[in-house]
């Protein structure tokens, strides 16, 4: 009946959920007696004043633990409703716990079923998680792999609902129900890209047909039928963005100079990974041909991510200075550590003024040019070149499965394939794998450090030093770091401190090669915001988007019966003859995208700013010469007659010289 195992369940006699006055004197004495017992040290029937304290103390503990142990009310409810459910056919049930699922963050598999005598329906069918099982052990011992493996998602979860015929009533009963995971649940924006959640309903499909019939391409399907249904996916998100930051400046007639936005989407990741930005001026994405200045960085994924956009009037010093100290007071003065633009002096100069402790360095894309430019020798142009998803479902994927590794992986690539996100850690292992080519040359020991110099099979006579932070004290490895300098400039360790961890027989991976912003958990400090509202809707046009997918749903339903048609057409007929009458005009209600709300928004001075100037794009000035206008256009000149009007194919000479002669002809 119920998996709930806790010592109260012991003594409900009457199995009502609740104990009674003397259910609960028999709990205690039970639980007393055992405690008491095994605290009468010297057997004799009575406690001692020392043997009681130890009991007292037990007893505490004890009921802490259970304390720990016991589901909460609210768990004990809805458990209680779930297992007293009944359902009238499969479809039902299988829609109810799918439900029941997306909003615990979990997804559901069907698994085993079994028939009747006469295999004429089923008579039992059991859910269960999607993380329920392992994985063969033939696909991980498989040597040749002709591609990679899948990320394990399976780790043995023993949640189910099961559910059985009863022959008496018709009804399906709930027969068992589990509902304790051994693994993290999704979060709930998250949960819609869950496996049984992804699927698209029959009045969905029809419109998808529909659509096709008509022409419209399939990606474009894809932004309606996102416009329509993506909004349910966001229904705790409806709030307005009171984090969305903006700031501007005007000349002196009040035309628009400056301009630097970002939603709060925008601040959280720079929050995590505003150590490294990069920045540059676009032109020609406005109607003034204003450089449009986006900051944007890369999350622990590996993704491009945008931190804020700026537009400005002029490149200059002062106007790029004025944007980086708006995009500070914006970020909460958080200065990066490294800067990436490209070699404009106005830009170089801004950045010193600003932001004197970070370090700016070029785009690979400038130096690049720079080599071709400068640098006639293909050779080192070549070894130049050698050396240089949305993010939700990477989330997604990074919180739902780990990567598939060898059976004889090593501890220290498990405890790595747990720490870095997918992308990542497909770095981290490749230099894993490298660390078998590596070879130790030699070995000093001093005395709070040690220094392998290591060696590589494919890199010749070249030497590398890893050296080791020893605590004297304890003997343990406090600290590590190679001559190659990878782990400081990537932020992964290179195979040569893989190597060494080896060669020591290390069992952890230590603090300082696992860098925080390439971990799984490098936004578990701030809220999971996955959509800035500034954008959302009214409140009337979502109500409207929410009434037509409800009466769409019934629309399809109804047309596979006369009856039902004629039943939903007569509703809505009343509705709309109740309704229209008492509906009145729709006054000054909104039913388009709602202005973000900000502090100053409607602030009188924002109000009076003009639009800005139109700035002449860069390059040479689009305009001709005067020669070249006053210039007459040659006329055609035949190159027989020399004459001007006609060419050499319409000229009157050559089809003289072409007639055949009159003997010629008679012949």
């Amino acid at each position: 009946m119920t998996n709930i195992t806790f010592p109260a369940l012991q003594q409900d006699y009457d199995e009502d959920g609740t104990l009674s006055l003397s259910e609960f004197s028999d709990l205690m004495k039970a639980f007393g007696n055992k405690l008491a017992v095994a605290k009468d040290y010297d057997e004799d029937g009575t406690l001692s004043l020392s043997e009681f304290s130890d009991l007292m103390k037990a007893f505490g503990n004890k009921l802490a633990v259970a304390k720990e142990e016991m589901p909460d009310l609210d768990s004990l409810l809805e458990y209680n409703e779930i297992v007293r459910k009944k359902f009238g056919s499969e479809t039902e049930r299988y829609l109810f716990y799918n439900k029941y699922a997306k909003g615990k963050g979990f997804s559901v598999r069907k698994s085993y079923c079994e028939w009747g005598n006469n295999h004429n329906g089923r008579t039992l069918r059991k859910f269960v998680c999607s993380c329920e099982g392992f994985h063969e052990e033939k696909e991980l011992k498989r040597e040749i792999k002709k591609r990679k493996p899948r990320n394990i998602t399976r780790v043995g979860c023993l949640t189910k609902f099961m559910i059985a015929w009863d022959q008496n009533t018709g009804q399906w009963y709930v027969k068992d129900f589990i509902y304790e995971h051994n693994h993290p649940m999704a979060e709930r924006d998250l949960a819609c890209l869950l496996r049984s959640h992804r699927r698209i309903s029959d009045e969905q499909k029809a419109d998808i047909v529909a659509m096709q019939i008509s022409g419209i391409r399939k990606h474009q399907i894809m932004d309606i039928m996102e416009m329509q249904y993506g909004h349910r996916h966001y229904d705790e998100c409806r709030r307005r963005d009171h984090d969305f930051f903006f700031d501007y400046k005007t000349d002196g007639k009040g035309h628009l100079k400056g301009l630097l936005w970002c939603d709060s989407q925008c601040r959280l990741d720079y929050a995590a990974f505003g150590d490294v930005i990069v920045f540059d001026s676009t032109y020609k994405t406005n109607r003034y041909n204003l450089p449009l200045v986006p900051f944007v960085g890369v999350n622990h994924h590996g993704s491009t991510v945008l931190f804020a956009c700026g537009i400005l009037f002029q490149e200059t010093i002062e106007s790029y200075v004025w944007i980086l100290k708006t995009f500070s007071d914006a970020m909460i003065q958080k200065h990066p550590v490294s800067v990436i633009t490209d070699g404009d002096l106005a830009i170089q100069r801004a950045i010193g003024l600003v932001w004197p402790n970070s370090s700016h360095r070029l785009c690979i894309w400038h130096i690049e040019q720079n080599i071709v430019r400068n640098l006639h020798d293909d050779g080192v142009k070549a070894n130049f070149s050698n050396c240089c998803d949305n993010e939700a479902n990477l989330d997604f994927e990074a919180s739902n499965s780990l990567p598939c590794l060898e059976p004889d992986a090593s501890i220290i690539e498990k405890e790595a394939a747990k720490s870095f996100t997918p992308r990542i850690f497909a770095t981290v292992q490749f230099s894993i794998k490298a660390a078998k080519k590596c070879f130790a040359r030699e070995i000093l020991d001093y005395y709070d450090v040690i220094k392998y110099i290591v060696g590589r099979e494919d890199k010749g006579d070249r030497e590398y030093h890893v050296e080791c932070e020893i605590c004297v004290d304890e003997s343990n490895l406090k600290g590590i770091s190679c001559s190659c300098l990878k782990l400081q400039s990537l932020g992964t360790p290179c195979s040569h401190i893989f190597f060494v961890l080896g060669y020591r027989k290390e069992c952890v991976l230590l603090g300082c090669c696992v860098l925080k912003r390439w971990t799984r958990g490098a936004k578990s400090a701030f809220p999971p915001i996955r959509k800035s509202t500034m954008y959302d809707y009214s409140d009337s046009l979502q109500r409207y988007y929410e009434l037509r997918n409800i009466s769409h749903t019934a629309s399809f339903v109804a047309s596979c019966s006369p009856e039902a048609y004629e039943r939903l057409k007569r509703v809505l007929h009343e509705e709309i003859a109740m309704i229209l009458p008492n509906g009145g005009e729709n006054g000054d209600k909104r039913y388009g995208p709602v202005l973000p709300q900000c502090l100053d928004v409607d602030s009188a001075e924002s109000r009076n700013v003009l639009d800005p100037m139109h700035v002449p794009g860069r390059g040479a000035p689009k305009k001709k010469l005067k020669s070249v206008l006053n210039k007459k256009r040659s006329k055609v000149k035949c190159t027989l007659c020399k004459g001007e009007g006609h060419n050499r194919r319409t000229c009157s000479i050559r089809e003289e010289e072409t007639k055949l002669p009159e003997d010629v002809l008679d012949i």
